[in-house]
């Protein structure tokens, strides 16, 4: 009596196969136009709230909007910033990077840790000896300090790319949803305590996401070929896998969206009603401070959704075979 083959218990429209050389080579190529755009958008963002009066307005603005309703979460985000520290992300990060050597992904596993490294490192020489902040009489809560990118989001979301970047194809998906969450908290959190302003949050997002898809584009996945078809009997399919990184990416648009709008009132709010010498004294009404500090987490939510779903799509995937 023979045994069925394998080929025999796999549903034919699940069959799989790796992906072409030239499907891989045009993700890394999108990964490093990813790269480049997330690391320009740092600087742009930097500009945009810190360079220009009008921007620091609208940030010390939402600085003002986060102490409505503190008491509400603060208590969280302080035990949330404090459980998520330096020492508990690396912990985090050794997990994710023993886990993957013990399956065999040696390569992922130190694309992943330079990634680590090149987020936090990166986000420190860039906040103390490359970016500056002019002083427009704003600056009282950090002594005139420049405090983009944030650290505490960077280590979040540092985290969250090494999942990513180690996640087999079938679990992607999921570290995405688990990594834009992780890193969206701590960044909100970090606003909620007043440690930070939108934009520092946001920054930190997009640097995460530009060594992501750094490691990415210089062929993280390169060398394992053999990981890319692997679909059980009574699996999802590669569509539906893919499916759940690209609503998460979605979702994120479209707080974009909402962010963006919320950013005009913000901006319209302070022009008009008189600028950077009204909010320097303190002439801020309470619903335009509580509009621009939702804009800033709200945008944190978009930057983070987006990132993590982009990186999780451009990671190679499964691709069907289709039906015989």
């Amino acid at each position: 009596m023979t045994t069925p083959s394998t080929s025999a218990t796999i549903s034919p429209e699940y069959r799989t196969e790796s992906p072409r050389p030239d499907t891989w080579r045009n993700r890394r190529a999108l990964a490093g136009v990813l790269a480049a755009l997330s690391a320009m958008a740092v600087f742009a963002v930097w500009w945009l709230s810190v360079m220009l009066p009008t921007g620091q307005a609208m940030e010390q603005t939402a600085f003002v909007g986060s102490r409505i309703g503190a008491r509400f979460v603060t208590a969280h985000a302080r035990s949330l910033l404090h459980v998520v520290s330096l020492p508990a992300a690396v912990g985090l990060v050794l997990v994710v990077l023993l886990g993957a050597l013990w399956r065999g992904s040696r390569r992922r596993a130190l694309w992943a840790a330079a990634a680590v490294v090149a987020i936090n490192v990166s986000t420190q020489v860039i906040k103390y000896l490359i970016l500056w902040r002019p002083d427009y009489g704003l600056s009282l809560r950090f002594g005139g300090l420049n405090t983009l990118p944030s650290g505490h989001t960077a280590v979040a979301a540092s985290a969250a790319v090494a999942l990513i970047v180690v996640a087999a194809p079938r679990w992607r998906p999921a570290a995405a949803w688990a990594g834009a969450l992780l890193a969206a908290a701590m960044g909100y959190s970090t606003l909620a305590c007043q440690w930070h302003r939108p934009g520092d949050v946001i920054a930190a997002l997009l640097l995460a996401t530009a060594w992501g898809a750094a490691a990415i584009a210089c062929g993280a996945w390169a060398d394992e070929p053999a990981e890319l078809g692997e679909v059980e009997p009574g699996e999802h399919g590669p569509a539906e896998r893919v499916s759940a990184a690209a609503v998460l990416g979605g979702l994120g648009i479209l707080a974009a969206v909402v962010a963006l709008a919320l950013e005009v009132l913000t901006w319209r709010g302070v022009v008009d009603g008189g600028g950077v010498v009204a909010v320097a004294a303190g002439q801020i009404t309470r619903t335009g401070a509580f509009i621009a500090y939702a804009a800033g987490a709200v945008g944190t939510v978009a930057v983070a959704s987006m990132g993590m779903a982009a990186l999780a799509l451009l990671c190679p995937s499964a691709s069907t075979t289709g039906k015989r």
